[in-house]
């Protein structure tokens, strides 16, 4: 029950459909995402038998990159998304950058046309210019910010919970 449970809910929210969604779904979609990234179960459940299941790779959350295998994986980390409404895309490819180097998993928001997701972005970073990073639904700011936060070592310490080097 629990598992046909688990495969209705990823069907319904996180397979993608092609159609334009409207804002209810997005965000149930987002929270579908981190609740995957969140619990050892996660929503979906992968019914291929274990041997293929284990011979292929998994893909990272928004950037394309593929994940290590199961046996070495990274430590919990908090959710970090990028919002982005189409138009900065150098500072856009700096952030991922970034957080890449850092090996850090994330996962980009576009948010061009969900005024009220840019809005909430805006005003709980107070800045108007995106990309804007989140950590841990705590706005962060944008590429200056997340690159002090870098060079002061507070990123890790926020991303994965510890101090570089400890």
């Amino acid at each position: 029950m629990k598992n046909r449970l688990r495969e209705i809910v990823y069907e319904k929210l996180v397979v993608a459909d092609g159609r334009k969604m409207r804002p209810l779904v997005m965000h149930l979609r987002n929270a579908a995402s981190i609740v995957n990234e969140l619990l050892p179960d996660g929503i979906r459940i992968d019914t291929r038998p274990a041997a293929e299941a284990a011979s292929e790779p998994r893909p990272a959350t928004g950037n394309g990159n593929t994940a290590p295998p199961a046996a070495s994986a990274p430590p919990a980390q908090a959710p970090v998304f990028i919002y982005f409404d189409g138009r900065d895309h150098r500072t856009k490819a700096k952030i991922e950058e970034l957080l890449s180097g850092q090996n850090i998993v994330f996962k980009v928001l576009d948010v061009t046309d969900d005024e009220a997701e840019r809005s909430w972005v805006t005003t709980t970073a107070r800045q108007t210019e995106l990309p804007i990073v989140v950590i841990a639904g705590a706005p962060v700011g944008g590429l200056g910010e997340l690159t002090q936060l870098n060079l002061s070592g507070e990123l890790h310490k926020r991303v994965f919970g510890v101090t570089i080097g400890s």
